[in-house]
C-alpha cells in the first residue's frame, strides 16, 4: 500500500472515520466514497494511483484493454488509461458499458474501444461489494465476444464477508478464474493511521479507541 493513497483519499473527503451505519445494516468505523473524487485533480490523482497498481501488478504483455462497469467504473477507465500512457508509457484502450445498449448512433452497449475475441480485459471499479455490477457487465461483454478478465482492481478492499456470511471476491475469482487486486486494504490503512499525526495540524486520526473498535469490527465481519 502507498501511504500516499490513504493521505491523498482523507484530503478528499473520501475516506472518513467515525460511525456509519451501511446498507447492509453494519455499523462501520469507516466509510469510503469514491464519489468524492469528482474533480479533475482528484480523478488524476485516482487514475494514477491505479495506474500504478496495475503496472507493479501485471505486464503490459498480459491484457489488452482498461475496461470500466458502468456507472462509477466509467471515468476511471478513461483516468486509468491516460495515466498508463502518460506515467508508464504504455499505450491501452479503454472501454465502458452502457446499462442499456442504444438504438442509434454509436449502437450498441459498449462505448470506446470493442472487445474481441481473445480480448483480455482488466476491469477497475471502486470497491467490491457483492460484486453482482461485476459480473452483470462481464455477461455483457462475453455476450459479444470470448474475452477473459486477466485482473480486477479496486480501491478498497474492505476486506468482509457478505450478507451470506461468504468470501464475495474468493467466489469471483474462482469463478472467473482472475485475481482482485486493491489499491488498499482497511488493515493497511488502520494500521499506518493508528496514532499517526498528519497533515498541517498535526492530527492524529485513528486514535486507540478507534483502532480497537475496527479490530472488534474486523472481528465480526472480516474475512
Amino acid at each position: 500500500m502507498d501511504p500516499e493513497f490513504v493521505e491523498f483519499c482523507i484530503a478528499q473527503g473520501a475516506l472518513s472515520f467515525g460511525e456509519f451505519k451501511l446498507k447492509s445494516g453494519r455499523v462501520s468505523p469507516y466509510f469510503f466514497n469514491a464519489g468524492l473524487f469528482n474533480s479533475g485533480y482528484a480523478i488524476e490523482k485516482l487514475g494514477y494511483h491505479f495506474a500504478k497498481k496495475i503496472y507493479d501488478t501485471l505486464h503490459p504483455s498480459e491484457y489488452d484493454m482498461i475496461f470500466g462497469p458502468a456507472y462509477k467504473g466509467i471515468p476511471l477507465a478513461v483516468a486509468t488509461s491516460i495515466a498508463l500512457s502518460h506515467e508508464f508509457e504504455i499505450d491501452k484502450p479503454y472501454c465502458f458499458n452502457r446499462k442499456e445498449a442504444k438504438d442509434h448512433g454509436d449502437m450498441g452497449v459498449f462505448v470506446g474501444a470493442q472487445p474481441k475475441d481473445g480480448s483480455r480485459m482488466v476491469l477497475v471499479d471502486d470497491v467490491f461489494t457483492t460484486g453482482g455490477a461485476k459480473e452483470e457487465a462481464i455477461a455483457q461483454l462475453s455476450s459479444v465476444a470470448k474475452v477473459s478478465i486477466a485482473g480486477v482492481f479496486i480501491a478498497l478492499d474492505r476486506q468482509e464477508k457478505n450478507e451470506q456470511g461468504a468470501n464475495s471476491i474468493k467466489a469471483f475469482e474462482g469463478k472467473y478464474i482472475t485475481k482482485v487486486h486493491s489499491v488498499a486494504n482497511a488493515t493497511e490503512i488502520f494500521d499506518y493511521l493508528k496514532g499517526r499525526k498528519l497533515g498541517k495540524a498535526k492530527k492524529v486520526i485513528v486514535k486507540q479507541d478507534l483502532y480497537d473498535k475496527f479490530l472488534q469490527y474486523r472481528k465480526q465481519y472480516g474475512v
